[in-house]
């Protein structure tokens, strides 16, 4: 049953990572495309153990993520979370960045959130 949860991704820009420039040249940072079925780690989720990672990786012109760029840039204090976070970054699928018109190659930061369902977070009391 755990491995049908889905767990919580969500983007932001890496902050720093791009340069300001002119208004018309300004970076419109990658987002993603589509939300990732990410297995919640069974122990930890027998434990009702909580977690964030914040994944860094580069994203390409076409929205892949390169190869080798992906790196735990905050890690959730649990091995198994990061662990699940690093092996499920290169099924992340991005619109690319872009800086006008032009699709560009931007690092960005990811947070993956392991969290547990209400149902478990909170079970009811059969009497």
């Amino acid at each position: 049953m755990w491995n049908a949860l889905v767990v919580t991704v969500s983007l932001i820009c890496c902050l720093g990572c791009a340069r300001r420039a002119s208004p018309a040249s300004d970076l419109v940072p990658a987002t993603l495309a589509t939300q990732p079925a990410i297995p919640y780690p069974p122990e930890l989720f027998a434990r009702r153990i909580e977690g964030e990672v914040v994944l860094y990786l580069v994203v390409d012109s076409t929205g892949a993520a390169l190869r080798d760029s992906t790196r735990v840039a905050k890690s959730s204090g649990q091995a198994a979370f990061d662990a699940a976070a690093l092996e499920a970054a290169p099924g992340l699928h991005f619109t690319a960045a872009r800086r006008g018109a032009m699709a560009v190659t931007a690092p960005i930061q990811i947070p993956i959130r392991f969290t547990l369902p209400d149902s478990i977070k909170h079970p009811r009391d059969h009497k």
